[in-house]
């Protein structure tokens, strides 16, 4: 009798003290991110370590797709999908991501877009920064400038202030405010891929 209230005065200690915690969860993806070139990005939602790592890539026609593991990293995991197509939707799957300090994992399944290529240029992302009012353009490429003019319009309406920035990969300008969510329309003039001497103009759509 007394070796049973002795237990369960053990246990209400345990549980007052919340020494009995629960198992940590298992890792989830956080976001996904396109690096340029074929790399994808995955972030987890916690610190992780790896055991039999398989990392599987389909279109979504279900071909599957040729994979390098490029880094792992304790909260991420970059891998390039060799002969991808851009303006592409790929479905990944990753087996074999642990919790620190745990044994048990899930299947972590998601999605991501390669960007179509504009004018002739593959493009890597455009990213409108709506505290700074700013627009920035990258390609997946590096390229060269000629007197570029840059156009984001919705309707007749040109939202761009001014060029604030070029360089080797992409452009940046300063716009008017845009509506979260809302498709806009951008041209560029006056850019080509390096070295190739061919001046054209890329366009396309984005939504802010």
């Amino acid at each position: 009798m007394k070796l049973h209230l002795l237990l369960a005065a053990l246990f209400a200690f345990l549980v007052i003290t919340g020494l009995t915690a629960s198992p940590a969860k298992a890792a989830a993806i956080d976001h996904t991110d396109y690096e340029g070139k074929g790399k994808i990005e995955v972030n987890f939602d916690t610190k992780v370590t790896y055991k039999n790592l398989k990392v599987t890539v389909k279109t979504a026609d279900g071909k599957k797709m040729k994979i390098k593991i490029v880094e792992k990293d304790d909260d991420d995991l970059t891998f390039k999908i060799k002969n991808y197509k851009a303006g592409t939707k790929y479905t990944y799957t990753i087996k074999g991501v642990y919790t620190c300090g745990e044994s048990t994992s899930k299947k972590l399944t998601g999605k991501i877009k390669i960007p179509k290529a504009a004018g002739g240029l593959p493009l890597k992302e455009i990213e409108y920064e709506a505290k700074d009012k700013e627009v920035e353009i990258e390609f997946d490429c590096r390229v060269d400038w000629k007197n570029p003019k840059v156009t984001i319009t919705h309707g007749s309406k040109n939202y761009v202030r001014k060029i604030t920035e070029k360089d080797k990969d992409g452009i940046e300008v300063k716009v008017k405010k845009l509506k979260s969510g809302k498709v806009y329309h951008y041209t560029i003039t006056g850019i080509s891929k390096k070295g190739s001497g061919k001046w054209t103009t890329v366009s396309g759509t984005f939504r802010a």
